[in-house]
């Protein structure tokens, strides 16, 4: 989430994530005690979209990727593929 908030311009959060930018801010405050139960709550779009971009919105090279990240890409993608199986939601990401 803090890639996604330090990546994306505060104009395109909206638009991308679902949710506006001090919405994201409050999210990334509240890590991990984040309430993502409510499919169409700022939690859940907080969480599925900011992977869905760190997966595919935007690049970040390997230099930035390890400032960033402490997993390795597929790790991601594994556990946002995970996180729509315990939600009983399939589709996501390709």
């Amino acid at each position: 989430m803090r890639s996604v908030a330090f990546f994306i311009d505060a104009s395109e959060k909206h638009s991308r994530l679902g949710i506006e930018g001090e919405d994201l801010s409050e999210l990334i405050d509240q890590w991990p005690n984040i309430d993502d139960s409510d499919l169409g709550g700022t939690g859940y779009l907080a969480v599925n979209n900011c992977l869905i971009e760190v997966c595919h919105g935007f690049r970040i090279s390997p230099d930035q990727w390890s400032k960033w990240f402490d997993t390795p890409m597929a790790e991601i993608v594994l556990t946002y593929r995970r996180w729509l199986a315990l939600k009983g939601i399939s589709g996501g990401l390709s």
